[in-house]
């Protein structure tokens, strides 16, 4: 992997990670400053995510196990060279 691969990939990965921070923070100080709603609304996040995290952690085991199928390799016939 080249360093021009790695720099984008750490900078979108950064991005990503402070985006996230943002939300999560963003979702604390406004359940903090709405009360009543705003809790519902973190748990309801909470429970979204926990919700659909299990289905995705589902989904790619199932293709991680259809991977980890056995794959047969055939060794290829030498062809000789006839003149």
């Amino acid at each position: 992997m080249t360093q021009v691969t790695k720099s984008i990939g750490f900078t979108l990965g950064s991005a990503l990670g402070k985006g996230a921070a943002y939300a999560g923070h963003a979702a604390i100080r406004t359940a903090q400053g709405t009360g009543r709603f705003g809790q519902d609304v973190l748990s309801g996040t909470t429970a979204g995510y926990a919700e659909k995290s299990a289905q995705l952690a589902a989904a790619r085991q199932q293709i991680l196990e259809s991977r980890q199928a056995p794959v047969s390799i055939k060794p290829r016939a030498k062809k000789l060279a006839t003149a």
